[in-house]
């Protein structure tokens, strides 16, 4: 197989069904997806292991893809939980970072979440997801991820309830040689500084991660690849629109182009100024 442009490889989030990634890939309503953009996509499969099964069946699906014919290296693109399946591969797997030009991953939680509203969410919709756990923060497997832990800084009050979750130490962000971006949304009506599950500082490591940001009123966590949810409307209030992932769409393409041109144009300066 020959291609003009990078594959990508497309991983779900938590008890993400497939054909919610079918968006980025393929659009709707006449709105283009990565495939029109002139991206061959591959999907892979939702399952319901714990995110370290779910980093050595990855590794295996990469394996697979390239067995027929895929070009590699390819670009990782995981949402929410699949973020950090797709970095969570270079952190197991590091002597395997050329086969991936970028890990870009979309409102994906780098250093977890507070986990109190998905067992909730869990029941309320008879999900067997066993990665749950391994999404809070304070988790072996993000502290295994990041090679830091962290702990509440501020003291919960009535009238103020904001704490700050800081790391214990510089976390891990990637293999050298790994370019590992991050694009989030960001809701002002939520305290303009989350999407409605993954806060800003998550998304980034703090400012650490190189990140694009989606800031709009429907830029709710969902929505950034145009998908509805009953429970999450009821809960949280999420609703959709049209709007919110074309731009996610964008940011994805730009930043692979950029970067694809960028490199040589780098290499041919540096060239220039050595002669």
């Amino acid at each position: 197989m020959i291609l003009d442009k990078p594959a990508i490889v497309i991983v779900p989030g938590f008890n993400e069904p497939e054909k919610d990634m079918l968006t980025l890939s393929d659009g709707r309503r006449q709105l283009p997806g990565l495939s029109a953009r002139g991206y061959y996509c591959e999907i892979f499969p939702q399952y319901e292991s714990t995110l370290s099964e779910r980093i050595d069946l990855f590794a295996d699906f990469l394996t697979e893809l390239k067995s027929r014919g895929i070009p590699f290296p390819v670009v990782t693109l995981g949402y929410s939980l699949g973020g950090l399946v797709v970095r969570g591969f270079l952190r197991r797997f590091p002597e395997r970072t050329a086969d991936v030009l970028h890990t870009i991953t979309l409102g994906a939680p780098h250093w977890g979440i507070t986990v109190d509203i998905l067992p909730m969410l869990a029941a309320f919709l008879r999900l067997r997801d066993h990665a749950i756990r391994d999404l809070d923060i304070r988790s072996d497997f993000m502290q295994w991820l990041n090679q830091s832990g962290g702990h509440w800084e501020g003291r919960w009050r009535p009238w103020d309830r904001r704490r700050d979750w800081v790391l214990d130490s510089e976390p891990w962000i990637g293999p050298e040689g790994a370019c590992v971006f991050s694009i989030y949304g960001n809701v002002p009506h939520f305290g303009d500084d989350n999407d409605g599950i993954v806060w800003k500082d998550s998304a980034t490591l703090g400012g650490r991660i190189r990140s694009h940001e989606l800031r709009y009123e429907k830029a709710n966590h969902l929505n950034l690849i145009g998908a509805f949810n009953l429970g999450t409307w009821l809960i949280k209030g999420f609703r959709f629109n049209d709007n919110v992932w074309p731009a996610a769409i964008a940011a994805i393409a730009d930043h692979i182009e950029s970067h694809v041109m960028a490199e040589p144009a780098a290499r041919l300066a540096a060239a220039e100024a050595s002669s």
